[in-house]
């Protein structure tokens, strides 16, 4: 009795002294998403990395204008959108070994998608990829750039040719093809892969609890890159 006792004031003190950090989301399922109890693979890897400790990760999800504001204000301590320009005071948090691989979707036509078929085209892209080179070396290209908010959306528009390509991955194009009621056997990937996106994080160094949070994580061993 006594044991059972001491364990339930520990946790009892254990969370009274819980920090809540808040961490910015955008919807991108399977890996980040309101919609799922989970609220995808990346908050679950997320929540792995905080879990026995003294931080309350409280995701909240945005939409892209919100989540460019909170992060061009400061006014943030983690970010699963990256910052428009990185700098020396951002932190990528990775998460998993794991990366994404990013290519061009188009309709599925007889011929090879390398995807290096670009002059004039209209590419869907999602927020978290504009900080990827590859973004600017398609504008470089003579092709134009439309801004959606979900894979989905983007997906929408191929459909309705609207948009030539959705720049994405594989998991995320089979999700939203799925929620479209449209078999992504019809869909076509570029040969070329153009980027691999980690499984990450952005902590912002001018948090009150960024030191306590970059501590806790390096403790843990997970890999924090500076830019």
């Amino acid at each position: 009795m006594y044991q059972i006792i001491v364990g339930l004031l520990c946790c009892c003190i254990f969370t009274s002294q819980a920090q809540d950090i808040d961490v910015i989301a955008f919807e991108y399922p399977p890996y980040l998403t309101q919609y799922s109890a989970d609220q995808g693979e990346a908050v679950v890897l997320l929540q792995r990395a905080f879990a026995y400790s003294a931080l309350n990760t409280n995701v909240k999800f945005v939409n892209s204008t919100t989540a460019q504001k909170q992060l061009n204000s400061n006014n943030w301590c983690l970010s699963f959108l990256p910052p428009k320009t990185p700098s020396a005071l951002h932190l990528q948090v990775i998460l998993a070994d794991k990366t994404i691989p990013l290519m061009l979707f188009r309709l599925a036509e007889p011929h090879v998608f390398i995807g290096n078929e670009l002059k004039d085209k209209v590419i869907a892209h999602l927020p978290i990829s504009l900080e990827d080179r590859k973004i600017r070396s398609f504008v470089d290209a003579e092709a134009k750039l439309q801004l959606v908010e979900t894979i989905e959306q983007g997906l929408s528009l191929l459909l309705e040719q609207k948009v030539d390509y959705v720049y994405g991955d594989q998991q995320g194009i089979n999700f939203a093809a799925n929620k479209l009621n449209f078999p992504a056997m019809l869909l076509q990937d570029s040969a070329m892969v153009f980027y691999q996106f980690p499984m990450a994080v952005w902590l912002n160094a001018q948090c009150k609890n960024a030191e306590v949070i970059k501590s806790h994580l390096t403790e843990k061993k997970y890999q924090i890159k500076s830019f």
